[in-house]
């Protein structure tokens, strides 16, 4: 309605105006006339005219109400676009540019649609295809021959590029497959433990090379209900972060977790460089590196943003607190847990 009167308010005035010009042209010749016209007559010939306008609008309004109401909602979906309305020759006329525009926007959105596809099976199979020489290289450290300290420091510093090749592959595995997510997950009741030192095992070779003993503190009988693999992989991206910043700093690594009501809260916890005040806001930005990023030259920007990512999708939690040169701490957060 307000749309409908924004639109005709030029009009209106307009008749009006015309109206009272011609009321005027004919009140001055019956004086020219020697007629002595009553003011009545006036008011009365005006307010027939206002009466016509109102018809004319209401009769308008009548045909193109739907059509305004139309225009003055919001679009919530894109085909609400092509929904017929009456009304006058502009209003089908742009109405007919809507529907080319929507079919234009939907070839575009179906191309783009391909393009993104075709990329995401591109990029899953050349990180499956990575995997097999890395596989290998991985199988001929492991038999290779040590016969010195130098054999030993060279397969050390192979196996330690040999991970972060391992993690950066993950890393592009994952980030495309989180596009998906609602397609690739399975929600079980899982033991919260279990799954931790799963994680701590597929690293033992990280955390023996670094120094690093990792302290476990969970009581067994804390189950929560998440997806192992999606909640695995996040939990390793936290674990990975708190050895690389612990390395040369500290020699440990704390992983525990309390139930209170119906919530668990597991946390890792490192002694290591801990962050900047002025980045701890914007960790899970994606791309975002930090102050520690300049220093450590191999992070990413990518695991806090996609540890964000999983745990949104799976209905948890996650907070990090951090003090500068005393460590960092993560915080998972899992809801609506019934107790043992």
């Amino acid at each position: 309605m307000k749309l409908f009167l924004r639109e005709h308010i030029p009009l209106t005035v307009f008749h009006l105006l015309h109206a009272v010009l011609l009321l005027s042209i004919v009140y001055l010749y019956m004086l020219e006339q020697s007629f002595h016209p009553s003011f009545g007559m006036f008011v009365y010939l005006f307010v027939i005219s206002l009466v016509c306008i109102v018809m004319f609008l209401t009769w308008r309004y009548w045909r193109q109400s739907h059509a305004y109401r139309f225009l003055s909602s919001n679009l919530r979906q894109l085909d609400m676009s092509t929904h017929p309305f009456s009304g006058s020759p502009l209003l089908h006329a742009f109405q007919k540019l809507l529907h080319s525009q929507y079919r234009y926007y939907t070839k575009e959105l179906q191309a783009l649609h391909k393009e993104m596809d075709d990329a995401s099976l591109f990029m899953n199979q050349w990180v499956h295809q990575m995997k097999t020489p890395v596989s290998v290289m991985d199988l001929l450290l492991q038999n290779f021959d040590i016969q010195d300290q130098f054999d030993r420091e060279f397969v050390n510093s192979m196996r330690e590029e040999l991970e972060r090749l391992q993690h950066g592959l993950e890393l592009a595995l994952y980030s495309e497959r989180i596009k998906r997510f609602s397609h690739d997950f399975h929600v079980k009741r899982l033991p919260l433990k279990t799954m931790v030192n799963h994680v701590i095992q597929h690293y033992k070779r990280s955390f023996i090379r670094n120094r690093i003993h990792p302290i476990v503190e969970i009581p067994e009988t804390i189950f929560v209900e998440t997806d192992q693999k999606w909640f695995q992989f996040a939990l390793s991206q936290i674990v990975i972060n708190a050895i690389k910043y612990s390395k040369n700093v500290s020699n440990q690594i704390v992983l525990s977790a309390v139930q209170r009501e119906n919530e668990v809260f597991l946390s890792v916890q490192d002694f290591g460089v801990g962050i900047p005040k002025q980045d701890i806001g914007r960790v899970f930005e994606p791309f975002f590196t930090g102050m520690n990023g300049r220093r450590f030259r191999e992070s990413t920007g990518m695991g806090l943003y996609l540890v964000k990512q999983i745990v949104d999708h799976l209905g948890h939690g996650i907070t990090i607190s951090a003090e500068e040169g005393k460590g960092t701490t993560v915080t998972i957060t899992f809801y609506n847990v019934t107790k043992m």
